[in-house]
């Protein structure tokens, strides 16, 4: 990823913070590697945790419910406030980035990751999009 964009990236998860509240978002892979963050904690163990929490809780929503598209997990935590988890790409390679946000319990919160995600998904398209073979890097 070029400096430019992930500057860009962090700009928008900052800027949604400052207006909704938010103590700190980031956008991750599925494996927890950060891609881009904002906010004062060290994210990358957040980060690892709740993308394996959303894979474990909507795999079992799947088999045992029959839902279809699950397009967010939220957890409420009584003393951090509510880890909101958003799908925003795949590749056909079944890798997925993730956008996750930490909203205080008196926040409301999806309107704002509505348009966030709105304006992620085209610049982070390209990290996804690894080609027909599978492989490549998303550097």
């Amino acid at each position: 990823m070029t400096a430019g964009l992930e500057t860009t990236i962090n700009s928008l998860l900052q800027a949604t913070n400052m207006l909704s509240g938010f103590p700190w978002s980031l956008v991750c892979t599925e494996t927890g590697l950060l891609v881009a963050s904002a906010g004062s904690e060290d994210l990358s163990l957040v980060a690892a945790g709740v993308t394996s929490l959303f894979d474990d809780i909507v795999g079992r929503a799947e088999r045992d419910l029959e839902f279809e598209g699950v397009d967010e997990l939220t957890v409420l935590d009584r003393r951090q406030g509510r880890f909101v988890v958003r799908p925003l790409l795949a590749n056909d390679a079944g890798e997925r980035l993730f956008l996750v946000v930490l909203v205080p319990r008196d926040k409301t919160w999806r309107r704002a990751t509505n348009q966030l995600a709105k304006r992620l998904v085209p610049l982070l398209e390209p990290l996804i999009d690894l080609g027909d073979d599978g492989g490549g890097d998303a550097d």
